[in-house]
């Protein structure tokens, strides 16, 4: 929806995660709140969590990097990311970290939080 010429947009978010030994490497697709694909790259911040709530941040021995689409920006040692899709909204990323449950959790510009499904460090 248009307000003020600004795009106030929702998005949904689908994630393929594969798990890997000291590692997970994940897929996410961005599309809008109907399902469609998108036509612009959206940014915004991302971290990982290890809870589903998103509301605590990992610090502790992990780390992001591009897999596939997009880009990825680390903007701080362990901390957040400033992350960038494709146009099409595509984002592939690589967790390294020690074995446990993790969640990338994207801050969009709205402030909304997106939430990804469960990456598995095994």
């Amino acid at each position: 929806m248009e307000k003020n010429g600004n795009m106030e947009a929702a998005f949904q978010l689908s994630t393929t995660a594969t798990s890997a030994s000291g590692s997970c490497g994940v897929q996410f697709v961005f599309t809008d709140i109907a399902g469609n694909a998108l036509t612009a790259p959206i940014a915004g911040l991302c971290y990982i969590s290890e809870v589903s709530t998103g509301l605590t941040q990992d610090l502790a021995d992990t780390s992001l990097a591009v897999l596939t689409n997009g880009a990825l920006t680390n903007i701080g040692g362990a901390g957040p990311s400033l992350f960038t899709t494709t146009a099409a909204g595509l984002l592939g990323m690589t967790i390294t970290a020690a074995a446990d449950n993790y969640y990338v959790v994207f801050v969009l510009p709205s402030g909304r939080l997106l939430i990804s499904t469960v990456c598995t460090v095994s």
